[in-house]
């Protein structure tokens, strides 16, 4: 299972055979069940992820308790903000399995390891990581410019299925509508088929 983040990784660039092995011997397998988290809002982050199978929402609860969700980490993504990682800050979102959640995990101290022995393993996770918040800042700018509609369909195009497997509260927390609205948005479109 540790091989599949040196998989990712390799996609961009080529990991020498020292540095996946002390990538692999780094991070740690977890399993989150439905409902279990991996960090918490307000509390120092102590893992960072990389999602093997299952899905991770990532959301943020205001003063009423009203949860807002940021983004989804899908099978073969990451969940981490690194800042808060290394430099022991409070998380500004909680992170919470969705399903059942296979994870390889890695701590701050895993991080420091790689920097220090690991340039190129860690050059990429910087990339990731910078690619991640630019992402994360597209998608909050493409749903404030397109109707909820239009985001809904654009998140069943990028991840098939999806709506099978996240609950469909949860979709419309993170396409910022009420659940009535996406319930709507879903009966038009199953006319319009």
């Amino acid at each position: 299972m540790p091989k599949r983040i040196v998989d990712f990784l390799s996609k961009t660039h080529e990991i020498p055979k020292a540095e996946a092995d002390i990538l692999m011997s780094l991070v740690k397998p977890m399993t989150l069940f439905k409902g279990e988290y991996l960090n918490i809002e307000d509390k120092i982050p102590r893992h960072g992820a990389f999602v093997i199978s299952g899905i991770l929402r990532e959301y943020y609860t205001d003063a009423k308790g009203i949860d807002y969700i940021r983004r989804f980490a899908y099978e073969n993504w990451w969940m981490v903000d690194l800042y808060e990682l290394l430099h022991d800050k409070p998380a500004l979102c909680s992170v919470q399995a969705i399903e059942k959640t296979e994870l390889l995990t890695f701590t701050k101290e895993d991080c420091n390891v790689l920097m220090e022995k690991c340039p190129i393993s860690t050059k990429v996770l910087q990339e990731i990581s910078a690619a991640e918040k630019y992402s994360l800042a597209k998608k909050e700018k493409q749903k404030r410019s397109l109707t909820a509609q239009e985001n809904y369909e654009s998140l069943l195009k990028l991840h098939s299925g999806i709506d099978k497997r996240i609950p469909l509260f949860h979709i419309a927390s993170y396409l910022n509508i009420k659940p009535e609205s996406l319930s709507r948005i879903r009966k038009q479109m199953s006319l319009i088929k």
